[in-house]
């Protein structure tokens, strides 16, 4: 089990050490989301599921509320054990906020579409979430994402006020370009989720195939 949101807030108080008066948990609070949107931006999970087939459809509605992209749409494999799979050419789109992806060309009712698609990291407690899908590593690298938005908050909350230590707004400014580096460091050296690899006759398979 990775942190839930009041760990992930103690945490964050030490980090910028912190009892609790500087970085409250409502400002803490703020800075997780914030640094959780980043993340899930750039490193979201990865999933799938399966939908069937009906005979001359080419809409399909991708019902998974919290579903960010549609990565691929693929014909799963009638071989032995159902992996030869093969991409299909569709369109994905937005409509009344759901997602929904359209085959180019609609499958025989006899076939089961494999869909990927991202979804967004969730932490226990943030925003009525009750499940916290981070791993132990991705929860040090939100760290330090969360104490770069609390720096940039902090520094912003002393702007407009009277500021008897005018370097004090200069200095978390300065703390929170560190974090950042650290945050955007830490993202593009954590392993990021894949899904599998299909061969595809419809592209060029090099050795680039897959880094862009």
């Amino acid at each position: 089990m990775t942190d839930t949101l009041t760990q992930i807030i103690a945490k964050l108080q030490i980090l910028l050490l912190d009892d609790g008066t500087r970085f409250d948990v409502t400002t803490s609070t703020a800075a997780i989301r914030q640094a959780l949107k980043y993340f899930n931006l750039a490193a979201p999970i990865h999933a799938g599921t399966l939908v069937d087939t009906v005979l001359g459809q080419k809409e399909y509605e991708l019902d998974v509320p919290t579903a960010l992209e549609i990565i691929d749409v693929l014909r799963q494999g009638k071989d032995t054990y159902a992996e030869e799979h093969i991409s299909l050419d569709f369109d994905r789109y937005f409509e009344d906020d759901r997602l929904f992806f359209r085959l180019r060309v609609s499958e025989p009712i006899t076939n089961t579409l494999i869909v990927r698609y991202t979804l967004p990291h969730t932490i226990s407690g943030l925003d009525n979430a009750t499940d916290s899908t981070l791993s132990a590593l991705a929860d040090v690298v939100l760290l330090d994402g969360a104490a770069w938005q609390a720096c940039l908050t902090r520094a912003a909350g002393r702007v407009e006020s009277i500021n008897l230590a005018d370097k004090v707004t200069v200095t978390y400014r300065s703390m929170a370009v560190n974090f950042k580096a650290a945050f955007d460091f830490g993202i593009l050296k954590m392993p990021h989720q894949t899904f599998a690899t299909v061969p595809d006759a419809r592209t060029w398979h090099d050795k680039w195939k897959g880094q862009y």
